[in-house]
């Protein structure tokens, strides 16, 4: 479908970045419009516009699709940190050729786990693998990226894992992992925090990542895991400290068991010697902990909830002076 830039209503913007919307609709005419044409035209007319710094964020991988534009456009919006005008005006208009080449707009969703599509595309960047491991034995295999909708653990059922079901007996099991401290309740509320939280911390890290020119050290820690846990997740090695776990020799070990618990092992056999293979899941781990610590009292919304009681309903304790 061509570009229908009459349903649009673009944002105030400066004259050049409009342009190029001008210019795909001219261009593009009445012929559909594909993914390859859209970054073709976004590379010629939009990227000149933006400083040498931001370029990179258009090297996409692999086949441009409608999703790896949206993406982009998220980056950029990212980048622009809501003050930036260059930056929110080519969010805007990636976003208007991605949503107006169809008549009514394209919806489009973020993949389900960014934190899984930002690792993709820096793993491709660094030629890393980028395999899928599985933790137990192989006829029950569980996918270790198979993300409870919670936390960092791999669902068992419905799409949660066995700690934040609603029929959950785990809580307060030794050997548990750190995040089974949370009820099914508690986790509900907090969610959105969590979900909030963690694509601020995976699109602020790929950000780092492509304006370090792809030498920043986000999945692989070549001054050693403690140092690089210390750097890119505080404040699971703060957990880790406080467990008493952090001056451990075998500090991997001693990760998977905060983050998995008993099952920690297993996951250090799936994954082998890759520990960058643990990155989606230690980016969940962050998020959920810096949510968790961070969360509101939750002493309910009642009326008078968290208020001083009225001066006539406080009972006199005071003994009479004798």
């Amino acid at each position: 479908m061509p570009l229908y830039l009459d349903d649009a209503v673009p944002p105030p913007m400066p004259r050049a970045f409009l342009d190029v919307l001008l210019d795909g609709y001219t261009s593009f005419g009445e012929e559909a419009v594909n993914p390859a044409m859209v970054i073709g035209l976004l590379r010629e007319r939009l990227l000149p516009l933006l400083p040498n710094v931001h370029k990179s964020l258009f090297d996409l991988r692999g086949q441009t699709s409608w999703d790896s534009l949206w993406i982009l456009y998220a980056n950029l919006a990212t980048a622009s940190g809501g003050t930036d005008k260059q930056l929110g005006a080519s969010a805007a208009v990636v976003s208007i050729f991605v949503r107006h080449t169809t008549r009514p707009p394209r919806e489009v969703e973020f993949p389900a786990h960014l934190e899984l599509a930002s690792f993709a595309r820096m793993a491709d960047v660094l030629g890393l693998p980028k395999a899928h491991p599985h933790v137990g034995a192989q006829e029950v295999a569980t996918p270790l990226y198979a993300f409870c909708r919670y936390c960092w653990l791999p669902q068992r059922s419905r799409g949660v894992c066995e700690n934040h079901s609603t029929n959950s007996t785990s809580r307060d099991r030794a050997g548990a992992p750190l995040c089974a401290v949370a009820t099914h309740k508690q986790v509900q509320r907090l969610r959105p925090a969590f979900e909030k939280e963690l694509s601020r911390l995976v699109s602020a890290e790929e950000w780092q990542f492509h304006e370090s020119e792809f030498s920043l050290a986000v999945m692989v820690p070549p001054s050693g895991l403690g140092s690089w846990l210390k750097e890119r997740r505080p404040a699971l090695s703060q957990q880790l400290e406080a467990d008493g776990r952090k001056g451990e020799v075998r500090l991997l070990p001693a990760l998977l068991q905060v983050m998995y618990g008993d099952k920690g092992v297993d996951v250090a056999q799936a994954i082998g010697g890759s520990v960058h293979l643990l990155t989606p899941a230690t980016a969940r781990a962050e998020a959920w902990i810096c949510t968790w610590e961070g969360r509101a009292s939750w002493g309910g919304q009642r009326r008078g909830a968290g208020k001083p009681a009225a001066p006539g309903r406080i009972k006199d304790t005071t003994q009479p002076n004798q």
